[in-house]
């Protein structure tokens, strides 16, 4: 008597199952060479400063008008959902193609802003901190470490490339929104 096998045997011998299982690991062990498995050390970071011959108190007053002037903080409309004290919960649009985000955004008076970008095609956090300097003006530093594993390899280039140049012109607008006139 004869026993059958129910596996489909390919023109040179190897079951199909285990062909498949064979390209799956292939593709996994390329996509992690390209692309790294993500982790903290991942995340890209983005750092940038200016000068402005302007108070703290001035810079600060122009940094926390936040739901009202979207144009230095990189989003195109911002919607606040809860504020608790210092922390401020928003559903916000960002970027060309207006895509949708959430931001939890803690205001450490006269200091910082730490933005946790919590959804959205970019996740990460943003820390904005203010330094006193002489002659009434104020360094104004901003951080961002992000993740773009959501984003294809192909395109990670392009996308912080256009991320640091909205951070400079973001700067630039917030610089001349805190100059006084």
């Amino acid at each position: 008597m004869t026993k059958s096998t129910t596996s489909k045997i390919v023109n040179n011998g190897i079951p199909v199952k285990t062909k498949n299982a064979v390209i799956i690991g292939v593709a996994l062990i390329v996509s992690i060479a390209i692309n790294g498995i993500p982790s903290v050390s991942a995340l890209d970071q983005i750092h940038s400063s200016r000068e402005v011959s302007a108070s703290v108190d001035k810079v600060w007053g122009t940094i926390t008008n936040l739901s009202n002037d979207t144009t230095w903080n990189q989003v195109n409309s911002m919607k606040v959902i809860k504020k608790t004290g210092s922390t401020i919960e928003a559903d916000t649009t960002v970027g060309p193609q207006n895509a949708n985000a959430h931001e939890i955004i803690t205001l450490h008076p006269k200091q910082s802003v730490v933005t946790n970008v919590t959804q959205g095609p970019i996740t990460g956090s943003r820390v904005v901190t203010l330094s006193p300097l002489p002659g009434n003006k104020t360094n104004i530093d901003v951080l961002w470490n992000i993740d773009m594993s959501g984003i294809p390899f192909f395109a990670k280039g392009f996308a912080k490339d256009g991320f640091t140049k909205a951070t400079e012109q973001s700067l630039n607008r917030l610089v001349q929104a805190a100059t006084p006139s």
